[in-house]
């Protein structure tokens, strides 16, 4: 009788474990659900007219991004990914005044003097 009871809750236990579904560590779940919210919002190109090198931005919708490295007051036109308008500021965070907004079409051929000398950030938001 003894033996019997030890077998059924041996197998009653490892039933349960098997039946429970596997779940990934915390911190993969955050950083796929993170990912997963990013998404590619602005090109930009070093050119007027759409032409030369291309950048393109990606963050999650609203999120303000500071231009890295060479593209930091290096843009000379844009468009924004389709349903997005993107604002390019003067500063770094988004800060002070708002240089240039545009859409996906037609996008901007060609910033003002002003915003290729400091375009410093920017943050697409849905249109």
């Amino acid at each position: 009788m003894q033996f019997t009871t030890v077998v059924l809750a041996a197998l009653s236990f490892t039933a349960t474990t098997l039946a429970a579904p596997a779940t990934a560590p915390a911190a993969e779940n955050m950083e796929r659900d993170v990912a997963a919210k990013k998404q590619p919002l602005i090109d930009v190109w070093e050119s007027p007219n759409f032409l030369d090198l291309k950048f393109t931005g990606s963050a999650e919708v609203g999120e303000c991004v500071n231009f890295q490295g060479n593209w930091n007051d290096r843009a000379q036109s844009g468009k924004a990914k389709p349903g997005f308008r993107c604002t390019v500021w003067f500063d770094a965070k988004c800060q002070g005044q708002p240089s240039f907004s545009f859409n996906s079409s037609p996008g901007s051929a060609r910033f003002a003097d002003e915003v290729r000398k400091k375009g410093s950030s920017w943050k697409c938001v849905a249109a």
